[in-house]
C-alpha cells in the first residue's frame, strides 16, 4: 500500500493505494489563517490526514511501502517554490524523510497528474501528447515516444508561465500576460467576484455561481 498527498493551492489531500485503487481519502481546506503560515500548515495537515486515513482503514504506518507528494509550482530536489502558495524553496520533502521511515518523491502536481492520465487515461493509447490541468493556477506536461519530457534541473513545461499576451495582466510569478492569469480557476473566480460585486464573498461561497 502506498500513501498520496495532494498539496493544492488551496487544500490538502492524503489517500491510501492499493493496487491502483484509492481505499480512501479526505482533505483540508487552507484557512486564511492557515495561510499565514502556510508551510506549518501545510505539515501540520499531512500528518493530521495521515493518522486519519490509517485509523479509519485500520492500517499503521508500518503498513505503507511508500509516499508520493504532488506539489504545485517547480519541484527541485524535494523542494517547493510555488507562487500561489507563498512558498519558496520550502523542503518538504526533507520534513517527511525526518518523520516517516518510507520512501518519499514529492514532484509537480501536473507532471503527476499527467503520468496518471498517460497510464489509466485518455492519453494511454497515444504515444506523443500534451496534458494540461487546469485548477487553482495552469500546469502540464508533455511525452514524446510515450516518454514523459523533464528537463535534468526543473520540472519544467510550466505552461501556466507561457506568456500569452504581451503586456497583460501581471502574474504572481512576476511577468505579465502568463497563460493562468488568463485561464485558472484562481482567475475565473476572481473575475466573476468582479462582474457581479461580490468581492465581500469567500472564494467557497463564489462557487455557488460556478
Amino acid at each position: 500500500m502506498k500513501i498520496g498527498i495532494d498539496l493544492g493551492g488551496s487544500h490538502v489531500g492524503v489517500g491510501i493505494i492499493e493496487d491502483s485503487e484509492l481505499l480512501i481519502s479526505k482533505d483540508k481546506i487552507f484557512t486564511a489563517e492557515d495561510k499565514q503560515n502556510i508551510e506549518n500548515s501545510i505539515v501540520k495537515y499531512i500528518d493530521e490526514l495521515i493518522n486519519e486515513v490509517l485509523q479509519e482503514q485500520g492500517l499503521s504506518i508500518d503498513q505503507i511501502e511508500k509516499i508520493g507528494v504532488a506539489a504545485p509550482g517547480t519541484v527541485a530536489g524535494g523542494c517547493i517554490t510555488s507562487y500561489n502558495l507563498g512558498l519558496k524553496g520550502f523542503n518538504l520533502q526533507a520534513i517527511l524523510e525526518q518523520k516517516y521511515t518510507q520512501p518519499i518523491r514529492v514532484r509537480n502536481d501536473g507532471k503527476c497528474a499527467a503520468l496518471a492520465e498517460k497510464k489509466y487515461g485518455a492519453m494511454k493509447d497515444y504515444e506523443d501528447c500534451v496534458f494540461v490541468n487546469i485548477g487553482t493556477g495552469v500546469g502540464g506536461a508533455a511525452f514524446l515516444d510515450g516518454k514523459l519530457l523533464e528537463p535534468a534541473k526543473y520540472s519544467g513545461f510550466e505552461f501556466g508561465h507561457m506568456t500569452i499576451v504581451k503586456d497583460g495582466i501581471e502574474c504572481t510569478c512576476g511577468k505579465r500576460g502568463c497563460f493562468e492569469t488568463y485561464a485558472s480557476l484562481k482567475r475565473f473566480k476572481q473575475r466573476i467576484s468582479d462582474r457581479f460585486d461580490l468581492n465581500t464573498l469567500s472564494g467557497k461561497e463564489i462557487r455557488k455561481f460556478i
